[in-house]
């Protein structure tokens, strides 16, 4: 085949039917809530039509997109399924975003191909059919970084851009507060940015959640974004590894008496408890902390879902084809890319800060694939731009300089 990039509506087409692809498997899905968390979104969003009292909602989940679900709600009623079709539409956004990012940088061949790629990932359609947060995280995680990435490097302003971003994405997962911290260090390491508009751009960051920060406060007494999941961290530090994702796995937890105990306590008073147990642990047993730690990264970063409970065979077979025929190329080719891009490493320092970041906070805590996608468009990104020349090379489309 013979691409030609000039066409002014390759992008919109791509657009278009990544969106009715989308459509179509949130129709399929409809209404329906098949993981706990959509159930407990729902319900969220059930107690803001109600009334709730906010400051009491959302000390342990972040708001942002409960808020989401209540606003859709307002309007068409507790219709997931309206939910899910805006999903389809802010996925679409995030690739468009992608594709000006991938223009401005590698030019419009490789921005065609990152939109197609970002288009038709397949992860991200299926969770456009979940009530989760994965396709708001995607695009804001996106927004964020592609106002710090340009020809030339990061700059002051962009750092403000993307320090709003990062602000507001924090209002959706409270991960992006580490993301914007090794952002700011970057920058003020690297010069660059300027000490005034890196003051700027924390005034920035700190309006966007202080709203939140405000009313978890007044409710509690307390300054904080989210809390209540330090139990999680002392569970992995705790339990055995042949445990983990056991039928029994809970049952085995709560035959820990410290773990009994600390689950027994109010959820206010859960942190500082399990906090303490994860220090012991990490002082205490520092080989089994950094043995946990290299799983979770494997955990997060592995190619193929391992075989849990919970799949049958040809459902946990599917899933690991559909895996290894996207990640199992998509991964590798985004790291050689990178390695080829090493002299522009400054001028994608955002990109990366973001991914090793996000990388290293689920290794810390808590991962699964899933909390992979919002980092996935960055090595669709890097892939975009390693691809078009390797079709050449094997003759599938024709020369071309991006």
């Amino acid at each position: 085949m013979n691409l030609k990039p000039g066409t002014r509506l390759a992008a919109p087409a791509i657009l278009g039917a990544a969106f009715v692809l989308r459509a179509a498997y949130c129709l399929h899905s409809g209404n329906a809530l098949i993981y706990p968390d959509e159930q407990v979104y729902h319900g969220l969003a059930l107690q803001l039509l109600g009334g709730a009292d906010w400051g009491q909602l959302f000390q342990y989940r972040e708001p942002l997109y409960p808020v989401l679900v209540w606003l859709v709600y307002k309007v068409t009623g507790p219709l997931p399924l309206a939910v899910k079709l805006l999903q389809a539409a802010l996925s679409c956004g995030a690739a468009w975003l992608l594709y000006r990012s991938a223009l401005r940088l590698f030019g419009r061949r490789a921005a065609l191909f990152a939109l197609a790629l970002a288009a038709f990932y397949p992860f991200t359609v299926f969770y456009d059919a979940r009530l989760l947060r994965e396709s708001l995280l995607v695009l804001l995680g996106t927004a964020s970084v592609c106002a710090a990435l340009a020809p030339g490097g990061l700059t002051g302003r962009r750092l403000a851009a993307a320090s709003l971003l990062a602000g507001i994405a924090a209002l959706a997962k409270t991960v992006f507060l580490f993301y914007w911290l090794a952002l700011m260090a970057a920058a003020l390491l690297l010069r660059r940015a300027s000490l005034k508009w890196a003051l700027l751009s924390a005034a920035l960051f700190a309006a966007a959640v202080s709203p939140l920060a405000v009313s978890n406060y007044r409710a509690s007494g307390s300054l904080f974004l989210t809390r209540g999941q330090m139990f999680n961290l002392y569970a992995a530090l705790a339990e055995p590894m042949d445990a983990h994702g056991a039928p029994d796995e809970n049952a085995r937890l709560m035959a820990i008496p410290e773990y009994r105990a600390g689950m027994a306590l109010p959820e206010g008073d859960r942190d500082a408890y399990f906090s303490a147990l994860v220090r012991r642990e990490v002082k205490e047993r520092p080989l089994n902390f950094a043995r946990i730690t290299a799983w979770r990264f494997a955990k997060l970063w592995r190619l193929y879902p391992y075989r849990g409970v919970e799949y049958s065979a040809g459902a946990w077979a599917l899933l690991a084809a559909v895996s290894l025929m996207s990640d199992g190329w998509l991964i590798p080719l985004a790291l050689w890319a990178a390695w080829r891009l090493r002299a522009r490493a400054a001028e994608l320092m955002p990109a990366y800060v973001y991914a090793a970041s996000l990388t290293l906070i689920y290794s810390l805590s808590w991962s699964q694939m899933r909390y992979r996608l919002p980092i996935m468009p960055f090595f669709i990104l890097l892939a975009a731009y390693a691809l078009p020349g390797l079709l050449a090379r094997a003759g599938l489309i024709g020369e071309e300089n991006a």
